[in-house]
Order: structure tokens, then C-alpha cells, then sequence
């Protein structure tokens, strides 16, 4: 009987869950900004954990995360007033000069195709070539388009914007609440193994996205500064985009590239050299100081493992799946190792 009355429950349970995933699919256009906002949140207080810890030694919890948000929401406002002005201007120009941009783009195009011409190659040579070309050049107007139509529109993102912090306060103040709910979930008998199990991943986890975090910060700096030095247009943006590219491991820093390239060749072509010199000499010094002295081996993954996991996030979820790709891998790798020794000491 009691056999009897567990599959029942375990037919609830698998039929509900069905249920819900059903419901997230059909209406994932509106749930995926819940859960977007909701990742992001705990990804902050997850970040915050270790200064909110620091503080609650000389104060109690709720007085310490009033404190540390109140200091981050200080800091922000003190960087707003000296980026978001002047990174708004160059968006807006850049905008401005997107038809002409799109011009210059078609006659460096035709200009190529007629070269190409002249080369005598294969009539199926020439088309294949005329083919990518235009394809690459449709591709970069229509992804600079959209870049610029979300940024101008991003004030529809407002909202999500307030209840990131709010929810990531609640995380971190109920941390401790937020832990009790998910250990009682667990099953008494793998409860020690998935906690150790956790204490590892939180461990890997938490070096690796500060690390990565402080990395990304370190090259948006070095590169906007270095742009601005050689007077290179866009410093600000390119600053950015190399920044947030940074955190896709190998992959991030030729990503980064091809805007700051594309762009000087369009408005300052004579340039062109002084752009590429700072961005070799950006990843050099990241490549062989910064890496080493912040992160150093302590992520341990095989470039192959990387190199894949990466291609295959961006072949699934594009930009979003390449930037989650190594910490998923981090992840798995914890668990099957871990399952792994389970089998091999209860085998034993």
C-alpha cells in the first residue's frame, strides 16, 4: 500500500511539473523576462555574499545590506554622472551616421567585387565571393541597427532594471532562509553528498565570475583609455563592447575587435593602425599579466573543453549561451566528478 500511495505521489509531482513546463513554454515571450530578471538577481547577491559577510562582522545583516547597497547605489550614481552622458552622445552620433556607414560599406563592397572581377577567377568563384560579401555587409548594418534600436529603446526595460536590485536585497538579507528551504528539499540520505557537492560548485563559481567580472573591468578601462590616447572615435563605446566581450573566454577578445575595426575604418581609416596596436597591446598585457595575476589556473578546464563548450552555447542561445557556456561546464564537471566517487566508494 505504501508502495502504491508513492507512485501516486510520484505521478503528482511528474504530472504538475509537466504542467508547469508546459506553461512556460507557451508563454515564454512573457515569462522570459521574469526569469531573466530573477537570474540576474541572484547572480548579484551571489557576487555580494563575501562584502555583505565583512560587514555583518561590525554591524547586524539588515543594517550591513543597507550599508552596502546604499555605498553600490552612491558609486553607480558617481559613475553615471561621468559615463552615461557622454556614452549616450556617442551612441546617439554613431545612430546619426548608421545610412552613410551603410554607403561606405557598399562601396568598399563594389569596389572589392570589381577587383575580384579583374582577377579573372571563376565565374562560381566570383559569385560565391560577391555572395559573402554582401551577406557580411547586410549582416554588420543590420546588427549595428539593432544594437542601437535597443539601447534608444531601453527605457521599456526600466522596470526590470528596479526589481533586480530589489530582488537581489531579499536574496541576500534571506540567504540564510533561502539555504534551510533548499537543503530540506534534498533527501536525508543524499543530503551530505549534494551539499558537498554545492560547496564545491559555489567554491569554482564564485573565483571564476569575480575573476571574470574584475577582468572584463580591467580591459573596458585599458582599451577606452587607449583609444582615447590615439583619438580613436567611439572610445567610450568600443571601451564597453570590448569590456563585455571579455567575458567569453578566447573567443571574447576578436568579438570586441570587430566593432572597434569596423567603426575607425568607416570614420577615421588612417587610424585604423593605432586601433589594432591597442587592442594587440591590450590583450597582451591581459594575456600575460592580468589573467595570470587574477584568475591564474584555478578554473582548470582544458582549452578544448572551453572551445567547445562555447561553440555550443552559441550555436544554441547565441551571445547569452557563450557567456554562460564555461560556467555550465564548471558545473557539470563538479557533479559527474562527484557522482563518480559516489559510485566508485559505494562500489568498493
Amino acid at each position: 500500500m505504501k508502495a502504491y500511495k508513492r507512485y501516486i505521489v510520484f505521478g503528482l509531482v511528474f504530472l504538475l511539473f509537466f504542467i508547469l513546463l508546459l506553461i512556460v513554454i507557451s508563454h515564454w515571450g512573457k515569462l522570459s523576462s521574469v526569469f531573466r530578471v530573477v537570474f540576474f538577481a541572484i547572480i548579484i547577491s551571489y557576487i555580494l555574499v563575501p562584502i555583505s559577510e565583512w560587514l555583518e562582522r561590525f554591524m547586524p545583516r539588515n543594517v550591513a545590506i543597507i550599508v552596502l547597497f546604499g555605498g553600490l547605489f552612491l558609486l553607480l550614481v558617481a559613475i553615471g554622472f561621468l559615463v552615461v552622458p557622454p556614452f549616450i552622445r556617442q551612441v546617439v552620433s554613431l545612430s546619426q551616421y548608421i545610412p552613410e556607414y551603410a554607403y561606405q560599406l557598399k562601396q568598399l563592397a563594389a569596389g572589392f567585387q570589381s577587383r575580384l572581377k579583374s582577377m579573372g577567377l571563376p565565374y562560381g568563384v566570383q559569385q560565391t565571393m560577391e555572395e559573402t560579401i554582401e551577406s557580411i555587409q547586410r549582416r554588420l548594418i543590420e546588427i549595428t541597427r539593432n544594437t542601437l534600436e535597443r539601447f534608444m529603446d531601453g527605457a521599456s526595460g526600466i522596470p526590470e532594471l528596479f526589481m533586480i536590485p530589489v530582488l537581489s536585497f531579499y536574496f541576500l538579507k534571506d540567504r540564510k532562509y533561502f539555504k534551510r528551504l533548499m537543503v530540506s528539499i534534498i533527501p536525508i540520505r543524499y543530503r551530505k553528498g549534494i551539499m558537498c557537492t554545492f560547496s564545491e560548485v559555489h567554491y569554482i563559481l564564485n573565483r571564476f565570475i569575480r575573476s571574470q567580472i574584475i577582468i572584463s573591468l580591467v580591459i573596458g578601462v585599458f582599451t577606452t583609455l587607449g583609444f582615447l590616447v590615439v583619438g580613436i572615435p567611439y572610445a567610450l563605446i568600443l571601451g564597453i563592447v570590448a569590456g563585455i566581450f571579455e567575458i567569453i573566454p578566447y573567443f571574447g577578445p576578436w568579438l570586441g575587435a570587430v566593432p572597434a575595426v569596423v567603426i575607425t575604418a568607416l570614420n577615421a581609416p588612417s587610424k585604423i593602425v593605432w586601433a589594432i596596436v591597442v587592442m594587440v597591446a591590450v590583450q597582451q598585457l591581459e594575456g600575460s599579466f592580468i589573467t595570470p595575476k587574477i584568475m591564474g589556473d584555478h578554473v582548470g578546464l582544458h582549452p578544448v573543453y572551453i572551445i567547445l563548450s562555447l561553440w555550443i552555447g552559441g550555436m544554441f542561445f547565441g551571445i547569452t549561451g557563450m557567456l554562460l557556456a564555461v560556467p555550465v561546464v564548471l558545473i557539470i564537471r563538479v557533479i559527474v566528478k562527484n557522482i563518480y566517487l559516489s559510485i566508485v566508494t559505494v562500489s568498493h
